[in-house]
């Protein structure tokens, strides 16, 4: 009993120095925050918090993983939603990645220097979201050949190949170059031409 409640005191302090570091990195940027501030902003010592994180980067670290978490939770729901076909599911799947970008984007900009941090320090995280989301779209590509609405071959490749197709929508940097609507419109011509290599033809 006596442990738990340490280790559920430990977490929440955790939870603490996240929030307090997510906070900083929306209002200051990642670059310019430092592990004084965010120990401050926690009312505890510098040398305190670093029981807790190794550095800043470690900070930045959980705090992508739990974002990336959540939009893998998000995208996960919609390839297992059945009352979707396997078409609406891809177009609903691009959209939501695009929308999820973007919205990270336009709500939190700072946040971005965080983003760039974790990609140049941490291709771990990185590679570990994109695994998660090739894995989900094998399985939509798998559930079309099953019920007849795709014909692919090798599902691996294809959903490697739609990720490649998608990396516009899925990276911050990118979200300047185009209005919301237009990026909109560019995704649901992308799905119609994935589609075309996907789709079953008729015998």
């Amino acid at each position: 009993m006596e442990q738990n409640t340490k280790d559920n005191l430990t977490e929440d302090i955790r939870q603490q120095i996240l929030q307090a570091a997510e906070n900083r990195f929306k209002q200051y940027g990642y670059n310019k925050t430092t592990m004084v501030e965010i120990a401050k902003d926690c009312s505890m010592s510098a040398a305190n918090l670093y029981r807790y994180f190794e550095n800043k980067l470690a900070i930045g670290a959980s705090l992508a993983c739990d974002c990336l978490d959540q939009n893998i939770e998000g995208l996960k729901k919609i390839i297992l939603n059945n009352t979707l076909s396997a078409s609406e599911r891809l177009l609903a799947f691009i959209l939501e990645t695009f929308n999820y970008t973007h919205t990270q984007w336009s709500e939190t900009p700072r946040m971005n220097e965080m983003v760039i941090a974790i990609c140049h320090e941490r291709l771990d995280i990185v590679d570990q979201h994109y695994f998660q989301k090739q894995a989900l779209l094998i399985t939509l590509i798998k559930d079309g050949n099953r019920g007849g609405t795709f014909n692919v071959a090798e599902p691996e490749k294809a959903a490697e190949a739609i990720l490649v197709a998608i990396t516009m929508f899925d990276i911050p940097l990118f979200m300047p170059m185009f209005s919301r609507d237009n990026f909109e419109r560019k995704v649901k011509n992308l799905v119609s031409l994935l589609l075309n290599g996907l789709l079953k033809r008729p015998e």
